[in-house]
């Protein structure tokens, strides 16, 4: 106990909270399938995922696909992946992505 009051208010730990998951979402995704730019991302709701830190996901019009963006430890991720794969009934196409550049501002 006593730790969470060595960084702060509960406020300013929330403040800081916004500012991470801002600064980690990522301003386009690349679709897996075609290249295209997506701007339009949508965050998911991670915190019943255990291992996994964060997930974006955009839809491409061109292509009618969808490209996600995770983030975690790597069997969470992977199981993130398989889960996908199951609800889609189909493999589903790995990509990369870099770090944001500002995520350890």
């Amino acid at each position: 106990m006593g730790q969470a009051k060595d960084r702060g208010t509960s406020e300013d730990r929330i403040a800081a909270a916004i500012r991470r998951r801002a600064v980690a979402h990522p301003p386009v995704i690349h679709c897996n399938c075609c290249k295209a730019e997506l701007s339009n991302i949508g965050a998911a709701d991670t915190s019943r995922l255990k291992g996994i830190e964060i997930a974006f996901s955009a839809h491409c019009a061109a292509c009618d696909q969808d490209t996600w963006a995770v983030r975690g430890d790597i069997a969470a991720v992977k199981a993130f992946y398989a889960a996908l794969e199951k609800a889609a009934g189909q493999a589903v196409q790995l990509g990369t992505a870099k770090p944001h550049p500002h995520l350890d501002d």
